[in-house]
């Protein structure tokens, strides 16, 4: 069953567009070729916030995964996997020194403007969202230390971490991180807002989170939950390709419950409205290497 959010079929208004920002910052060199047909795993590395911030390569990286990473789509608006956006390339760019992140993402934009002239747009529509309010108890989300500054991740490496007892990773001392084998998931921050709060449960709920709380501070959290594979796969529209999947064992809290029970806010389900992603135009083949 494929979900009822594609990018290839929508009929709302648009409400922005998206093309390449004038004057914008662009790598100093840039290479984009499509990945040869042999070729099998996924790898990236360097930029902002890796230990080699001024060189970034990827190799047999479909384009729906860059479109996400410059423009950090949720799960909810755009499906990386869709037809339009499976081919695979092989990137590599020079980042001027001292890039951000979010000037590396309006690089990344550029560049896929340039090459393979991407133009999207996004289009409002109706949906199932979640309102995120203070629970009836009390938060019970930890202030981080004033000053706190948290330790900088690499973001295209999976966090470090080994298991514990209970079956959820364990990450090193003084180490974010969110990772969840066997469909046991655990998400430890360091002086994360509410926006970043949100934005992760918008990912894992597959809908979008509106802010309700009025919490304005920045938080350390420790929240694990259990994740159904069948039902993640259905969502995603996998199910079918992968087949009956085996019994993984008993199933941590569901998300829901776990950011009742654990952070002290509630996700009170309702009617809104939300952003989803149309692909207008996007070339196969890469010009101007």
């Amino acid at each position: 069953m494929r979900p009822p959010l594609l990018v290839s079929c929508l009929t709302l208004a648009s409400v922005l567009g998206y093309g390449q920002a004038e004057n914008a910052s662009s790598f100093e060199v840039a290479s984009f070729k499509p990945a040869p047909a042999s070729a099998r795993a996924i790898q990236c590395g360097g930029g902002p916030g890796t230990s080699d911030p001024i060189a970034w390569r990827c190799s047999n990286v479909p384009v729906g995964l860059l479109i996400s990473r410059a423009y950090g789509f949720q799960a909810y608006q755009f499906r990386p996997n869709d037809p339009c956006c499976v081919d695979r390339f092989d990137c590599a760019a020079k980042v001027p020194e001292g890039t951000t992140q979010e000037q590396f993402q309006q690089m990344l934009r550029n560049l896929l403007a340039e090459r393979l002239k991407l133009a999207l747009h996004l289009e409002r529509k109706e949906m199932a969202i979640y309102e995120l309010t203070v629970g009836e108890k009390g938060a019970k989300i930890k202030p981080s230390q004033p000053g706190a500054e948290p330790v900088r991740e690499d973001p295209w490496e999976p966090p470090t971490y080994t298991l514990g007892k209970d079956g959820y990773p364990v990450f090193p001392v003084g180490r974010s991180g969110l990772a969840g084998p066997d469909g046991l998931y655990r998400w430890t921050g360091f002086n994360v807002s509410m926006e970043e709060i949100t934005n992760t449960l918008s990912f894992h709920l597959g809908r979008p989170v509106v802010d309700a709380t009025g919490l304005t501070g920045k938080y350390d959290i420790d929240l694990k939950w259990g994740v159904d594979f069948a039902w993640l796969l259905e969502a995603s529209g996998h199910l079918d390709e992968i087949g009956e999947l085996p019994d993984m064992g008993p199933k941590g809290p569901p998300l829901l419950r776990a950011v009742q029970d654990q952070l002290g806010l509630k996700l009170n389900s309702k009617r809104g409205h939300g952003d989803i992603v149309v692909i207008d135009h996007l070339e196969k083949v890469p010009t101007g290497n």
